[in-house]
């Protein structure tokens, strides 16, 4: 049963490259846990070199409270959202972004205090709130360029 599974895993990698199709699945989606409690785990691995600290990078997400209601999404508005790495609006995407490819989705989960802390945002985000991200990295580029 497991060789069939694997095998049919494998065929549909096999037929995605066939078609031209560049991303590369993740069959298993080894969670990481940061030192600060940032969590990511990789839905599809991108192509080409790795995000690095400094790098201008242009994403899309779709960002969701504990219990799954999701309260903000580039997507919807239709509008990327661009920004250097280090310089993240919420602490918690420099840690979980790091070392994304381009072309990749991450699922990251953010402690309060990486995200927006006590405080949250009035009418959409509780205080204290820990949140999760789908994250896809469209593109990666130096600033200015």
């Amino acid at each position: 049963m497991i060789r069939l599974a694997v095998a049919a895993a494998l065929l549909g990698l096999s037929s995605c490259s066939m078609l031209g199709l560049s991303r590369t699945v993740v069959v298993d989606h080894p969670r990481i846990t940061t030192s600060s409690g940032v969590t990511y785990e990789d839905l599809i691995v991108g192509q080409g070199r790795a995000v690095e600290t400094g790098d201008e990078i242009v994403i899309d997400y779709v960002g969701t409270l504990a219990e799954g209601t999701q309260f903000d999404s580039s997507i919807d508005r239709g509008q990327p959202y661009a920004f250097v790495l280090g310089e993240a609006p919420l602490a918690g995407w420099n840690e979980g972004l790091l070392g994304m490819r381009a072309g990749g989705k991450r699922r990251v989960g953010l402690p309060p205090e990486r995200a927006y802390g006590a405080a949250g945002i009035p009418g959409l985000v509780p205080p204290g709130a820990s949140l999760t991200f789908e994250i896809d990295l469209l593109s990666i580029g130096t600033p200015g360029h």
